[in-house]
């Protein structure tokens, strides 16, 4: 992601892992029902076991841009600068989010595995994002480094 151009947000969210659907499940706070389901596959980051975040590819259907500028206030964020659990990372100029669930202190700190996954994403009457799922398997229903990642989240 070219962070030179990119804003950071303080999101509520939390992540969890539905064990018994082999989910797992990004809520966003206020929780409300879902008006709108895009599917679409994004990558899921991950690093020593852990998953770090998830990486969106932002359309004019999910405006995830739009949605973190009305309702944060956003601050510059530059390469190399460390990414707290619990931040939204824009890249205005590719149109990417990034999610972090877990912190990552320095851009070169461990070797991060992309793990494309299918998912879900929840949006609500106003455009809002509301929740995103996505499988914990890959594809061929093989385990990876998310299967053992999912692990140390919440279960449910």
């Amino acid at each position: 992601m070219n962070e030179t151009h990119s804003t950071s947000y303080t999101v509520p969210f939390r992540a969890v892992w539905l064990q018994q659907q082999d989910l797992i499940e990004v809520r966003f706070r206020p929780a409300s029902p879902a008006d709108e389901r895009v599917k679409m596959e994004i990558d899921a980051i991950v690093e020593n076991y852990r998953l770090l975040g998830v990486q969106i590819v932002d359309n004019k259907r999910l405006g995830i841009g739009r949605w973190l500028r009305q309702n944060y206030t956003g601050t510059p964020h530059t390469a190399g600068d460390p990414v707290g659990s619990g931040e939204a990372v824009y890249d205005d100029a590719a149109q990417v989010v990034y999610f972090s669930l877990w912190p990552r202190l320095s851009a070169g700190a461990g070797e991060a595995v992309y793990l494309p996954r299918k998912c879900e994403i929840d949006l609500d009457g106003a455009g809002n994002l509301t929740r995103i799922r996505m499988r914990v398997l890959g594809r061929r229903r093989r385990e990876d480094e998310l299967t053992a990642a999912a692990g140390f989240l919440p279960e449910r």
